[in-house]
């Protein structure tokens, strides 16, 4: 009977350890979280310009195009058809 009373309270107290640990990191993250949220909206916001491709005349953002000889691409195979056919 006495060890089965020690077994009962070594488990509550590793229970009650868990989640003591697991509050505190909970809290933590959720700190983190708003620390990182806060310093999101503190940024200002860039805009980007948007850009036709000269071969196929889709726009995209143009940080994520190809400017080759003065003009704007999609994609390096846009870029090499239109070589091709220049």
């Amino acid at each position: 009977m006495g060890r089965i009373l020690l077994i009962l309270g070594i488990l509550f107290l590793a229970w009650m350890g868990y989640r003591f640990l697991n509050n505190t990191w909970s809290a933590r993250v959720k700190e983190v979280e708003k620390k990182a949220h806060k310093k999101l909206q503190e940024q200002p916001k860039q805009v980007q310009q948007i850009k036709a491709c000269v071969y196929c005349k889709t726009h995209i953002p143009e940080n994520e195009g190809i400017y080759e000889q003065g003009q704007f691409f999609c994609s390096y195979q846009h870029l090499d058809r239109y070589l091709e056919h220049k």
